[in-house]
């Protein structure tokens, strides 16, 4: 399964992770700030489990950091009822979250199905048969989780490229920020300023122009539609 990264600069919070993911033979690397996450972090690692709020380098600053060169699933501890942190998370490119406190089979269960999904999204052409829908520039390789513009992999996170998905599946349909939720993120906790986040850094990623999308167009009042001739 690889490895996951815990970055906390309380020290116990990962001791304690660590000795659950004995258990399920996960394998730990500890960071106890994000500057020695950042030196330790290689591709060998599957999973980062990231404090958002820390001494010295954020939590957020970090994520900022790995999303320049990495998709690797990112999960963030925050604290309870912080929806802004959340919000924030997700905008800067996290895949999930949890709040502390937590239970850590929550946790770990929650950990091993993110991993899971990034491998699936990781899986080569030579390992499957694509199932290809094409509109102007954009090539969307639904089997192996990719999306590129002029041939070029535009690196979505699974979240983006399952967001991307549903859009596409129900094109020209006004999909409102509740359905969003419940089909891609599948949890209503959110509110819409997550789903507002995360279009906004999928059309940076597909669009020509995000400020003047062709492709996801905001219905105001109501939510988004995806706008497209598919091929």
């Amino acid at each position: 399964m690889g490895k996951i990264m815990i970055v906390d600069d309380e020290k116990d919070i990962i001791y304690m992770i660590k000795d659950f993911t004995k258990i399920y033979d996960i394998q730990v690397v500890e960071a106890f700030s994000g500057e020695e996450a950042l030196e330790k972090f290689d591709d060998t690692i599957s999973l980062l489990i990231i404090d958002i709020n820390m001494d010295g380098m954020t939590g957020i600053e970090l994520c900022k950091k790995i999303r320049e060169s990495s998709n690797v699933p990112i999960m963030f501890l925050t604290c309870k009822n912080s929806q802004s942190d959340i919000i924030l998370g997700f905008g800067v490119g996290a895949d999930d979250y949890i709040t502390k406190p937590f239970d850590p089979i929550e946790l770990i269960v929650r950990a091993k199905a993110n991993i899971r999904r990034y491998m699936d999204y990781n899986k080569t052409k030579a390992e499957i048969n694509d199932d290809i829908i094409s509109f102007n520039d954009i090539k969307v390789l639904r089997n192996s989780y990719k999306v590129l513009k002029n041939d070029v992999d535009t690196n979505l996170t699974a979240k983006e490229f399952k967001l991307l998905l549903y859009l596409i599946e129900n094109a020209h349909l006004v999909l409102s920020h509740n359905q969003l939720l419940d089909n891609v993120w599948n949890d209503n906790y959110y509110d819409k300023n997550v789903v507002t986040t995360t279009i906004k850094r999928l059309r940076k990623k597909i669009e020509d122009y995000p400020d003047n999308p062709l492709y996801i167009k905001t219905v105001w009042g109501v939510g988004y539609v995806f706008e497209a001739k598919l091929k």
